[in-house]
């Protein structure tokens, strides 16, 4: 600043922006104003500019070493190599060709503006980086400087940067472009080392500003997207059980909304982090190879079941919370060592019910495509039967912004009664989906009413008398299979006494075989038949029964507890087989089997089938039923995704 104010003091400006020296007769203007001799400032200015090339000629290698050791630039690691004792050879050849490069242009004027670039932006870039220090307080920002204030090295990034437009603006611009590209080139394949930066400190400050934001309301209807919340199971090893899970996410995150995979571990915190931590990298290892831009999160509970609830409820950060869930239909629900795995889920529909939370639960998960499959043809089959906020409408959509469903097509059924008017539903309907923009055939389907059957009927005598056995016995398995075993003796000895012709037409192929080593859903199918049919027994078993049933499994244990537990046997038996199904519970079966029917019918040969899912029961008596009618609405269907809206519009007309 001196040198500024001396020089405007001293000289005329009209000498000053005299480019060549002409108004002088092509002198230095510092060396007209030199004492004692022009020459003083000849010499100083030829030792000074070899004094600082000779400087820059052993620092400029020893700094291009350093970067490269660091692996900061992953193409320069060329250059860190050198001699034994350190000194940097490749890196004191690459400098001394830039330096000769210069030479060669012989010509100051086109060497300076670039010089001038580099070391404005290297400058500009300093006081940028303390400004921006000051600004986030980040705490490890300490200035040794008493009086420093940001505005100071704000006012010297201006500056800086107004010189070097000043200067040569495409210059500047080309020189920027450079910084730019290093720095992207850094970002996605180098930077080894962690040293930090100021951009991840702006990161934290928006992503703080922008969660106070979202806190003002909820979204607007055209600004909803799935936040889901994907809940996985792990294995004794910590490996997620339903991979394709994870798949299936990725297909729906055209939105780009928030992903959150969970699972819970069972046990303490204190004994079982390190597990936990397997967990959360196995999570995060699989999230990687599925390319599912998202978090993971493990929780530490007692049971399964509050670590599940625990994940509904705390998962999130403030209003980039989950809005969707997304669980697996449990698998072999009917065994007796899964029940507790299906109560799991059944409470999950409650909670996310509760929660006005949307639910996503996919049937047969692993027959659905990867991310590397392709569809070169097919549909993806909607059955809206109740008006769910427009979830229906909006999956399919998202799936077909995926490679894997591009090529399929959307195909939208309805369902008419015979009062309703089917051509004005379709034509409402096609409205609809011109007003949304959404693609799609339409298809009303009309369903007329039937008798209920004789296997309806059956069928939900099946599910009731399991139920009931299930809920009379909560025993160890052992324990429940000798209980069944009882109370198919004496079944069987009442049959006897009833029809002994068909019994002995079947003696033969029943002989060596012990009911209590046939699958539980055999054995419940043969008490439901014989209740239904014209031949089974509709009075309780003779006094006779209860003396062979208790001898079954009454060998180590007293004649009096024997005989209490033949006692009980019986009555369950009369229970069983006096039991008649609740007509309500035959009207959904009835319902849910008929529109199975007509699903089965129209889309079979689909690539995905999706489904309204119904609420839970308000009472966990009807659990075993729930599970039934959702099974008989999907069975033989190969791809199946139940859909539960949350409670509000997800899709507008307006864009």
């Amino acid at each position: 600043m001196s040198c500024v104010v001396l020089f405007g003091a001293c000289i005329e400006g009209v000498v000053l922006r005299d480019k060549f020296g002409e108004g002088v007769n092509g002198n230095l203007v510092i060396g007209t104003l030199a004492w004692p001799s022009p020459w003083v400032i000849v010499f100083g200015s030829f030792f000074s500019t070899c004094g600082a090339g000779l400087q820059s000629l052993t620092g400029a290698p020893r700094l291009l070493q350093a970067i490269s050791r660091d692996g900061i630039i992953p193409f320069l690691r060329v250059f860190g190599h050198g001699k034994d004792n350190g000194e940097p050879t490749w890196a004191l050849l690459l400098t001394a060709s830039i330096c000769e490069i210069g030479i060669i242009i012989a010509s100051l004027d086109a060497v300076a503006p670039i010089l001038s670039m580099f070391f404005l932006m290297c400058y500009m870039f300093v006081n940028l980086a303390c400004a921006l220090q000051t600004l986030l307080r980040t705490p490890n920002w300490r200035p040794r400087f008493k009086f420093y204030h940001w505005a100071l090295s704000f006012l010297g990034m201006s500056l800086c940067l107004s010189l070097m437009f000043i200067c040569s603006w495409y210059y500047a611009i080309i020189a920027m472009g450079i910084a730019t590209c290093i720095y992207k080139y850094i970002e996605f394949c180098g930077a080894e080392k962690e040293w930090g930066d100021g951009i991840r400190g702006i990161s934290l400050s928006a992503a703080r500003f922008a969660l106070m934001r979202l806190e003002e309301g909820p979204p607007h209807t055209k600004n909803w997207r799935p936040q889901i919340l994907v809940l996985v199971s792990m294995d004794g090893e910590q490996n997620v059980e339903q991979p394709r899970l994870l798949s299936l996410t990725n297909q729906l995150k055209a939105g780009k909304g928030l992903t959150i995979v969970g699972t819970s571990v069972q046990g303490t915190f204190l004994d079982n982090y390190t597990e936990a931590q397997r967990a959360d990298q196995s999570l995060r290892k699989l999230m990687e190879t599925e390319k599912v831009k998202g978090f993971s999160q493990v929780v530490i509970s007692s049971n399964l079941r509050d670590g599940t609830s625990h994940l509904i409820q705390v998962g999130g950060l403030g209003g980039l919370k989950h809005n969707t869930v997304m669980v697996s239909w449990p698998r072999n629900w009917k065994q007796p060592e899964y029940h507790q795995q299906f109560r799991n889920f059944i409470e999950v529909v409650r909670e996310t019910t509760v929660a006005s939370l949307a639910l996503l639960v996919p049937k047969n998960i692993s027959s659905y495509p990867s991310n590397g499959e392709r569809f070169t043809e097919g549909h993806i089959d909607v059955w809206w039967i109740v008006h769910d906020g427009g979830m229906l409408m909006l999956l399919p959509f998202l799936l077909r912004q995926h490679k894997v469903w591009r090529k399929c097509k959307i195909r939208i059924f309805t369902v008419a009664q015979l009062d309703d008017n089917s051509i004005q539903m379709k034509k409402d309907l096609i409205t609809f989906l011109y007003h949304l923009r959404i693609d799609a055939a339409v298809e009303v389907v009309e369903m007329h009413d039937s008798d209920i059957s004789a296997y309806t009927y059956e069928k939900t005598l099946i599910m009731e008398q399991r139920s009931q056995i299930l809920k009379q016995m909560h025993l160890t398995k052992n324990e429940m299979e000798r209980e069944i075993q009882s109370i198919t003796d004496s079944s069987r000895l009442s049959i006897r006494r009833k029809n002994p012709s068909a019994l002995r037409s079947q003696h033969s192929t029943e002989e060596g075989a012990s009911v209590a080593e046939r699958p539980e859903e055999e054995v419940l199918l043969s008490h439901s038949k014989n209740a239904s049919s014209p031949t089974s027994p509709t009075s309780p078993t003779s006094p006779t029964a209860p003396a062979g049933c208790a001898a079954t499994w009454t060998d180590n244990k007293g004649a009096d507890k024997g005989k209490n537990l033949a006692a009980a046997n019986l009555e369950a038996g009369k229970d069983l087989f006096n039991m008649k199904p609740n007509q309500s519970d035959v009207r959904r079966m009835h319902t849910a089997m008929r529109l199975n029917e007509v699903i089965m019918k129209k889309s079979k040969e689909a690539k995905l089938v999706l489904l309204n899912m119904p609420g839970p029961p308000k009472n966990r008596v009807g659990n075993e039923n729930y599970m039934e009618f959702l099974e008989v609405l999907t069975e033989g269907l190969n791809r199946v995704l139940l859909v539960r809206g949350g409670g509000r519009e997800v899709i507008t007309i307006y864009s």
